[in-house]
């Protein structure tokens, strides 16, 4: 019972945007087809949230809470689902979750190429008894009804009264603080152009050597194939005098 039991309070859920984007082409630790789940689009953290899904789904055939786009995938648990059985499997997967051992068996969550976060700031303070009955006669007529699966008088949470509003509901504000979004591009600082420059800058440092050694160098082997194994641009008998003359 003391699960479920709250003092009320307004919770502010304040977001912000953050996006990471990876080089597809040339960074290959990211996966291309990771672009979205259950939860919207993906990233490592909405990755896990679908993994805790599916183990409680497996478990107790609910979820505690239905992932945004679930589209029929997965039904919510009812208060004592979630006691009897929804509570000991989000215990034993969150076990295994922060286990270093276990965890990326249990959740393969590899890295998209590009991945949308929202960084939330929770901050809350309570809720004078004027605006619990201001709320009270919109909410009372459903949540006092049982079977709605608000109101469990076997764990004595009723909503009969303003004071069950003050005990057991809690108001839950979710907006933007700013409109601004930060993003992270991962690019590649050192590739091959980088690569061959340097070999180049330590070839041309120890050796004297550069582009235009190695080029005189090839023409020089070109050549001394030609002239010895060829015999083209070597010395040979004029037809008219019998004296040798280089061509």
């Amino acid at each position: 019972k003391q699960w479920y039991q709250r003092r009320v309070a307004i919770t502010a859920g304040d977001l912000r945007r953050k996006a990471e984007i990876r080089r597809k082409d040339k960074i290959e630790s990211c996966d291309v087809s990771l672009v979205a789940n259950t939860y919207g689009s993906y990233n490592e953290g909405s990755c896990a949230l679908e993994c805790k899904d599916k183990a409680i789904h497996e478990a107790c055939g609910c979820v505690n809470v239905v992932p945004p786009l679930n589209n029929g995938k997965y039904r919510s648990c009812n208060l004592e689902e979630w006691v009897k059985c929804g509570l000991k499997a989000y215990r034993s997967w969150y076990d295994d979750y922060t286990n270093p051992d276990l965890s990326t068996k249990i959740c393969p969550c590899s890295t998209a190429c590009e991945e949308i976060r929202y960084e939330a700031q929770i901050s809350s303070s309570s809720v004078s008894p004027a605006f619990a009955a201001g709320i009270f006669p919109g909410v009372q007529p459903i949540i006092s009804l049982p079977q709605y699966g608000y109101s469990k008088p076997e764990f004595d949470i009723l909503y009969n009264s303003t004071d069950d509003i003050l005990k057991n509901v809690m108001v839950l504000e979710v907006l933007f603080t700013s409109m601004r979004t930060s993003e992270i591009r991962e690019i590649i600082n050192y590739d091959m152009g980088n690569l061959l420059g340097d070999i180049g800058g330590v070839l041309g440092l120890f050796l004297g050597a550069s582009l235009f050694t190695i080029l005189e160098f090839i023409q020089f082997v070109v050549f001394s194939i030609m002239k010895y194994c060829f015999n083209i641009g070597g010395p040979k008998h004029s037809a008219l005098n019998g004296e040798k003359e280089a061509i």
